[in-house]
């Protein structure tokens, strides 16, 4: 007896059962094992759902952050700017800024120490 019915009937409830595990970030093998179809049946019936189900999912995510963002809310607003406004100059910089401290010399001064006991000839 084998362990998958050859004889999948796709429906609506299956198809939304697909997507959600999809959404989700479910492995493909896991889906079908889910269902309870082998891999390629899987893609042979779903493979609308399995390419697109995560870009609607982000889509729809994403408009709903682009609404909240332009009502004002301004977590939205810093997230939407720092994934969408980089091409128009919107991007986050950190700046490290070093002192010269006695410890900073020392450290410098060992590495440098190491570096030179074990420089070795490529």
């Amino acid at each position: 007896m084998a362990l998958y019915d050859n004889t999948h009937k796709v429906t609506d409830e299956l198809r939304q059962r697909v997507t959600d595990l999809v959404i989700t970030g479910t492995p493909k093998y896991l889906i079908a094992e889910v269902i309870g179809i082998d891999d390629e049946t899987l893609t042979k019936h779903y493979q609308r759902e399995l390419n697109t189900a995560k870009s609607i999912a982000i889509q729809r995510i994403g408009k709903t952050v682009y609404q909240q963002a332009l009502e004002g809310n301004e977590k939205s607003q810093a997230l939407y700017l720092k994934t969408q406004g980089a091409s128009h100059g919107w991007v986050e910089k950190q700046v490290i800024e070093t002192t010269g401290s006695d410890d900073t010399k020392e450290l410098k001064e060992k590495l440098k120490e190491l570096e030179d006991k074990y420089k070795r000839d490529y």
